[in-house]
C-alpha cells in the first residue's frame, strides 16, 4: 500500500517520523521534498506545494491522502498564526483542495488535520506575530475572560475593560481578525466532511489553557459537529505535531476492517487525574482522546481479546524539563513510585505494551528510562514508546507506533522488516526524548554545531544502540531549526 503524506512543516517529528511509522506497517509513503515544506522562519509556499501534491496524486496513485491542511492553507502551523492572507485567499485554496479526491483515478480516502489557533501564556514571539513579545500574556488573559463571558459567567465589574486596556486596540483587532479567518476556514471544512470530500478530520489544539478563545472555538465546532451528525468523522482534542502519525494509524485501522482493542493502566493511578501541562485538561482525557483518534477500542482489564496494553507513566503533578519565566520550576519531581509501578506493570504484562511517558512535559522521565535500559527483556515488550513535548504529542506518537505494529501482524507483513522498523522508531524516540530532551538539552543555552552536538549525544546513543540491538550505519545529529527546542537524529540501517 501507498500513502501520500503532507506534513505540518519540515521538522523531523512532523516530516520524517511518520514515514518510519509507515515502514513498521509495511506502507510505502510519499512526502514532498523538505525544501517545499515550511520552517521556523520560512513558510511553505502553498501554490508550489499544491502543484506537487496534484502531480503526485496522478503519478503515484496512492491508496490514501493524509494531509495537514495548515500547510497548504497558510504555509504551515506556525504561519497559520502569522500570515496576512485574506479569508478569500485561503478559501480559494480550500476550493482547490476539494478537487484532489477526484485526481487519483481510484477511491481515495482523505484524512486531514486543521489546527485551532493556539494562545500561549508567555512573551515568546518566536512562533507568533511580533507583538506577542510585549503583549502575549495580556492577550492570553483577555482571551480567557472573553471565553468565560461567552459561557455566561458574570465577571467582576470592570475586569474585562481593565484587561482590554492592557492591549492596544490595533493589536486586539489584528489578533481577532486572524482568529476569525482561521475559524471561518475550520467551519468550512465541516461542509467538506459532510460532502464526503474529507473522510476523517482532526481539529488539533496546541498550547492551550482551560479558558481562551481557542477553547471557545473548540466548543462551538464540537456543537456543530454534533448538530451535523459528524461525531464519528470529526474529532477535536489537544495535539498538533503528532497528528500526521495519528492519521496514519487511523487509516490503517480503516484498512484492516477491525479495530485493535487495548486496556489502559495509569502508573501511579493518580496520574490519570493529573492536570496536563499546556492542554487545559487531565492526562486521562488526553490519553483517551488520542486512542479514539487512532481508532483503538478501550476495553476493560478483564477483557480476553486484547491486542496490547497501554501504560501511561506519570505523576500526580506533571513535571517540565523547561523552566519558563514566572512559572514554577518543575525540572525535578519525585517519580520513584510511578517508576516502580511502571516497571512492575511491564514485568507482569502478557501482551505487547505501548508506553506513554508523560511524567514530564518536554522530555522523558530519566529515572524510568535508566531502569528500562537495564532490562532488555522489558524493552523487548514495547510496541511503542514516546516521552516528548506534551501529553498529546507523546500519546499520539507512541500509539501510532503500536497501531502500525499491530497492523503489520494482523495483515501478515514481513516480521523482520516490521521489527527492524519498530526498533528504529524506538531508537529515535529514546534518542530524542531521553538522550537529548532530558539529558543534553538542560546544559545548553543555544544551538550547537553538528560536531559538538554529536559529541554530547554520543555516549547516550551508543547505550541505546546496544540495548535495542539497533546499529545505524549512518548517524547524524543537528539542530534543524537552529534552536535548542528540537533535534534531528538521522539514521539508516
Amino acid at each position: 500500500m501507498k500513502a501520500l503524506l503532507l506534513p505540518l512543516d519540515n521538522r523531523p517529528v512532523t516530516a520524517s517520523f511518520p514515514r518510519l511509522v509507515g515502514q513498521i506497517a509495511g506502507v510505502a509513503t510519499a512526502l514532498p521534498p523538505r525544501t517545499l515544506l515550511g520552517s521556523l522562519d520560512r513558510p511553505a509556499q502553498p501554490t508550489p506545494l499544491m502543484d506537487w501534491v496534484e502531480s503526485a496524486l496522478v503519478e503515484t496513485s496512492p491508496d490514501a491522502l493524509l494531509v495537514c491542511l495548515d500547510t497548504i492553507f497558510y504555509g504551515g502551523l506556525i504561519n497559520s498564526r502569522r500570515c496576512l492572507d485574506t479569508p478569500q485567499q485561503v478559501l480559494e485554496r480550500v476550493s482547490r483542495f476539494e478537487k484532489w479526491k477526484s485526481l487519483a483515478g481510484r477511491p481515495l480516502p482523505v484524512l486531514a488535520q486543521s489546527s485551532i489557533m493556539r494562545i500561549s501564556d508567555n512573551y515568546d514571539a518566536t512562533e507568533e506575530k511580533p507583538y506577542w513579545a510585549r503583549y502575549g500574556r495580556e492577550i492570553f488573559a483577555w482571551s480567557a475572560l472573553l471565553h468565560r463571558l461567552a459561557r455566561g459567567e458574570k465577571l467582576a465589574p470592570g475586569l474585562l475593560e481593565a484587561a482590554e486596556l492592557k492591549v492596544p486596540p490595533e493589536t486586539r483587532d489584528d489578533y481577532l481578525s486572524t482568529r476569525r479567518r482561521n475559524f471561518k476556514v475550520n467551519r468550512q471544512l465541516l461542509e467538506l466532511v459532510g460532502s464526503g470530500t474529507i473522510d476523517f478530520l482532526v481539529y488539533s489544539l496546541d498550547d492551550s489553557g482551560e479558558f481562551g478563545l481557542n477553547v471557545l472555538e473548540k466548543e462551538r465546532l464540537a456543537a456543530e459537529i454534533n448538530e451535523r451528525g459528524l461525531a464519528g468523522k470529526v474529532l477535536c482534542y489537544p495535539g498538533a505535531d503528532e497528528v500526521l502519525g495519528t492519521l496514519l494509524a487511523r487509516w490503517l485501522v480503516m484498512q484492516s476492517g477491525k479495530a485493535p482493542r487495548a486496556t489502559v493502566q495509569f502508573s501511579p493511578p493518580g496520574a490519570a487525574n493529573c492536570p496536563s501541562r499546556y492542554e487545559g485538561q487531565t492526562v486521562s482525557e488526553t490519553i483517551y482522546a488520542q486512542m479514539r483518534a487512532c481508532g483503538i477500542i478501550v476495553a476493560s482489564n478483564a477483557a480476553a481479546d486484547l491486542d496490547f496494553l497501554v501504560i501511561v507513566h506519570g505523576s500526580e503533578r506533571q513535571g517540565d524539563h523547561i523552566k519558563l519565566p514566572e512559572q514554577p520550576d518543575l525540572r525535578q519531581i519525585d517519580t520513584a513510585r510511578g517508576v516502580k509501578q511502571t516497571i512492575e506493570l511491564l514485568e507482569s504484562a502478557r501482551l505487547p505494551c505501548i508506553l506513554c511517558d508523560v511524567a514530564y512535559a518536554n522530555g522523558a522521565d530519566p529515572q524510568l528510562v535508566e531502569q528500562l535500559l537495564e532490562r532488555k527483556d522489558l524493552v523487548a515488550k514495547l510496541w511503542g514508546y514516546a516521552g516528548w513535548n506534551t501529553t498529546g504529542n507523546t500519546a499520539g506518537a507512541a500509539l501510532a507506533q503500536g497501531v502500525a505494529r499491530w497492523y503489520a501482524l494482523v495483515t501478515g507483513a514481513t516480521e523482520r522488516a516490521s521489527g527492524e522498523a519498530a526498533r528504529l522508531c524506538l531508537f529515535l524516540r529514546l534518542a530524542d526524548d531521553w538522550a537529548y530532551q532530558s539529558r543534553v538539552r538542560c546544559s545548553l543555552t543555544s544551538a550547537l554545531d553538528a560536531n559538538s552536538l554529536a559529541a554530547s549525544m554520543e555516549p547516550y546513543l551508543k547505550r541505546l544502540a546496544g540495548v535495542l540491538d539497533c546499529y545505524p550505519a549512518q548517524l547524524r545529529v543537528r539542530h534543524p531549526w537552529n534552536r535548542t527546542f528540537e533535534i534531528e537524529v538521522e539514521c539508516a540501517e
